[in-house]
């Protein structure tokens, strides 16, 4: 019973380790440099050419809402209001390929 216990024990250690490192930015994935926070380019632009995954993970980094307008041929319902600092992602294989705000 007390190995059950360290091996739940260590899980959760890694859990909260992998936690900690996904809200720093550390996707253990390839990113570009522009991704860190500090020097962190936040103009819808800069979005455009980075994967799904990374665009999000940097959006989150500055607390950006966002949201998929598009994802290949597949259209998204979205509301009409206007957020300004919102970012919509239109995305083609996995990569963002045009980036807006509203």
């Amino acid at each position: 019973m007390r190995r059950t216990g360290r091996v739940a024990s260590v899980a959760l250690v890694v859990l909260i380790l992998a936690l900690v490192a996904v809200a720093c930015g550390d996707s253990g994935d390839s990113v570009s440099s522009g991704s860190k926070q500090s020097t962190t380019n936040t103009s819808p632009q800069s979005y455009v050419g980075l994967t799904k995954r990374e665009a999000i993970l940097k959006a989150e980094a500055t607390n950006t809402p966002w949201r998929i307008t598009r994802e290949d041929k597949e259209m998204f319902m979205v509301t009409q209001d206007f957020v300004e600092n919102r970012l919509n992602f239109e995305i083609d294989d996995g990569k963002v390929t045009k980036a807006t705000t509203g």
